[in-house]
C-alpha cells in the first residue's frame, strides 16, 4: 500500500525519538511473550543486539560497547562483595564518564547515536542506566546472580537510545514468567499510543517554524512572533517528548514490559520544583538519588545543591555555553522558589493565597510555565541567540544582545 509506505517513511515516524522499528520490535516482543522465561530472555538479548549492531554500525563499536557492557558485570560482580563497594563504585563511574566523551567525538566511533546526535538529544540513556546499577551495587544492591538478567537489562532496545533510564530492580520484574496483560490494560496502551500519533500529528502540522531565521536574524520579525515563537517552542518541544515516552511505553506494556514513566502534565505545575518532579522523571530522579541527597539534600547546602544538580543536568546535554545558561536558569530559579517559600513560611503564609487559593495557584502555574518557556529558548536557539532571544522578550524587543547582518 503507497499510502501506508508514505506514512511509514514520513518525520513522525521516521524520526530518531519515534522509529517505527520500534513497531516492529514490539511485535517481535509479542511474539516471544509467552516463551519460557531461560529461550525468551536469551532470544530478546540475541535480536537485541543484533539490532544495536545494525544502529551503531560499524561493528566494531558495537563489539567495544559489548566487551565493556562484559567487563563492568565481572566487575561488578566483584565489587559487590568489597568491604570498599562504596568507593569502588565511584571510580567505576568516572571511568565510565571518561570513557564515554573521550570516544564521544572520535570519528572512528561517531553513529546515528554519538557525535552530533548526541549534541542534540542528549548522551545515551544507556550510559546512565550503567551509571544507575554501578552506583546501586556500591549501596548494597545485589547483582542478578543470572548474567542474562544483566544483559538483558543492559541491552533492552526499546529503552536503550531512547530512555526512559530504567533501574534493573525496578526491571526485572519484566524478566519473570507469569507476565500478564488484562484487557483494561491492553485497550488504555492502545489509546495511549493513538494519542501519541495525535501529539506527533500537531506536532509537525502546527508548530514548525524557520527556527534558522527565529534565532539567528530575530530583528525580521515584529515582537508577537518572536513572543508566539517562544509558544511554539515550548508546546513542540512537550508535544514531541511526550509522545515519544507515550510511544515507547505502550509498545513495551503492549508487549508485558513495564518500563517508567517519563512525564507527568509538567506544564500544569504551579512551581518550578513541581515542574522538575514532572519532566524527565527518570533523569531528575537520578540526579536526586545520586547527586542531590548524597550532597546534603535538603539538609545542608540546598542552594548550591541546586545549582550543582542543574549542571549536571546541562553537562547531560553535553557542555555548551547554551546549556550552562539552561542549566544556571533553572538552578537559579530553584533557589529564588526556596527563598520565597521560606519568607511566606515565616510569616504563616499569603492573606490573599489563603483567601482565594485557587487564583493564586493559577497564577502560580502561569508563572512557572512562561519562566519554563523563557529557559528553552537557550536550550533550543544555542549561545548567544537564545539569550538574546531571552532579553528581547523581556524587554519588549528593546534589549538586544547582538545583531547579525544578513
Amino acid at each position: 500500500m503507497p499510502e501506508l509506505n508514505v506514512f511509514l517513511i514520513s518525520p513522525l515516524f521516521d524520526h530518531v525519538l519515534l522509529s517505527k522499528g520500534l513497531v516492529f520490535f514490539t511485535i517481535f516482543l509479542l511474539l516471544i511473550r509467552f516463551f519460557p522465561e531461560f529461550p525468551r530472555k536469551l532470544i530478546l538479548l540475541l535480536v537485541s543486539l543484533v539490532l544495536i549492531e545494525i544502529a551503531t554500525s560499524p561493528l566494531y563499536v558495537f563489539l567495544f560497547i559489548l566487551f565493556t557492557g562484559g567487563i563492568y558485570y565481572l566487575l561488578l560482580y566483584w565489587v559487590q562483595w568489597s568491604p570498599k563497594k562504596k568507593e569502588i563504585s565511584y571510580v567505576l563511574s568516572g571511568v565510565v564518564v571518561l570513557l564515554y566523551f573521550l570516544f564521544l567525538d572520535l570519528p572512528a566511533f561517531h553513529t546515528p547515536w554519538t557525535g552530533q546526535m548526541v549534541h542534540i538529544y542528549g548522551i545515551s540513556y544507556s550510559l546512565y542506566r550503567i551509571l544507575a546499577l554501578i552506583l546501586d551495587v556500591g549501596r548494597g544492591v545485589a547483582l542478578p546472580t543470572d548474567p542474562l538478567d544483566y544483559f538483558v537489562f543492559t541491552f533492552f532496545v526499546p529503552t536503550f537510545f531512547q530512555g526512559p533510564i530504567e533501574r534493573l530492580q525496578e526491571f526485572k520484574d519484566n524478566l519473570v514468567d507469569g507476565m500478564s496483560l488484562s484487557w483494561r490494560e491492553t485497550g488504555s496502551y492502545l489509546i495511549r499510543i493513538s494519542v501519541a500519533f495525535v501529539k506527533g500529528w500537531i506536532f509537525l502540522r502546527f508548530f514548525q517554524l524557520d527556527w534558522k531565521n527565529y534565532f539567528d536574524y530575530p530583528q525580521q520579525f515584529s515582537y508577537s512572533y518572536l513572543v508566539i515563537g517562544m509558544y511554539v517552542r515550548a508546546i513542540s518541544f512537550y508535544l514531541f517528548a511526550s509522545a515519544a515516552n507515550d510511544f515507547t511505553i505502550s509498545c513495551c506494556g503492549l508487549a508485558g514490559y513495564k518500563v517508567h514513566e517519563n512525564f507527568d502534565s509538567p506544564y500544569f505545575k504551579r512551581n518550578l520544583a513541581q515542574f522538575w518532579r514532572a519532566w524527565h522523571m527518570t533523569l531528575t530522579r537520578f540526579a536526586r538519588d545520586y547527586i542531590y541527597i548524597p550532597l546534603g539534600g535538603n539538609k545542608k547546602h540546598i542552594y548550591w545543591n541546586y545549582l550543582i544538580v542543574f549542571m549536571f543536568i546541562a553537562l547531560w546535554h553535553v557542555t555548551s555555553p547554551a546549556f550552562v545558561i539552561w542549566g544556571l536558569w533553572h538552578g537559579v530559579g530553584l533557589c529564588v522558589l526556596k527563598l520565597w517559600q521560606d519568607f511566606w513560611q515565616k510569616r504563616g503564609g499569603s492573606s490573599f493565597s489563603k483567601k482565594f487559593p485557587r487564583i493564586t495557584a493559577f497564577c502560580s502555574g502561569l508563572f512557572t510555565f512562561h519562566y519554563v518557556a523563557l529557559g528553552w529558548l537557550p536550550f533550543w536557539g544555542g549561545h548567544p541567540q537564545g539569550l538574546s532571544m531571552i532579553l528581547r522578550i523581556l524587554s519588549g524587543n528593546h534589549w538586544k544582545l547582538f545583531v547579525w547582518d544578513r
